[in-house]
């Protein structure tokens, strides 16, 4: 990775929704699905607000013991398309939360679970046909 990995959502095939703290994030175009909790939806969050993937593995390296699982969190996170490098590097409108999560006490937790028990369902659902302005289900104006 370079100096400065700034990441972004891989919108359109990716969606994702924070439920009380838990992140789900959907990868419509495979229908696999991800609970990010713990420190992990916190990095989720700090990742897509457009904070450098080498900064935020630095904040956590002294807790989580080097900065490789914000690292292999990442690669895990591109690889299932669920983030792709973002083409506007700008900063970030707010502080990482992460730096306060870890001082929070307790065992720190990458929370990154893969589910594929839906697929066949999330891939026939027409939530796929989304419309950005209009939103789903796209209903007669007159309704």
């Amino acid at each position: 990775m370079s100096q400065r990995t700034v990441l972004e959502i891989a919108a359109p095939q990716c969606v994702a929704q924070d439920f009380e703290g838990e992140v789900i994030v959907l990868n419509l175009a495979d229908g696999t699905y991800y609970s990010l909790r713990e420190l992990g939806a916190v990095l989720w969050r700090d990742l897509a607000a457009g904070h450098p993937v080498e900064t935020l593995a630095a904040q956590a390296a002294g807790k989580l013991g080097g900065p490789q699982p914000v690292l292999d969190f990442v690669a895990n996170a591109t690889a299932q398309g669920l983030l792709r490098p973002a083409p506007n590097t700008a900063s970030p409108t707010a502080e990482p939360q992460l730096p306060s999560a870890l001082a929070g006490g307790g065992e720190a937790k990458l929370v990154f679970e893969v589910y594929e028990d839906m697929k066949t369902l999330i891939l026939l659902d027409p939530v796929h046909e989304v419309d950005e302005t209009r939103g789903w289900p796209n209903l007669p104006a007159n309704t």
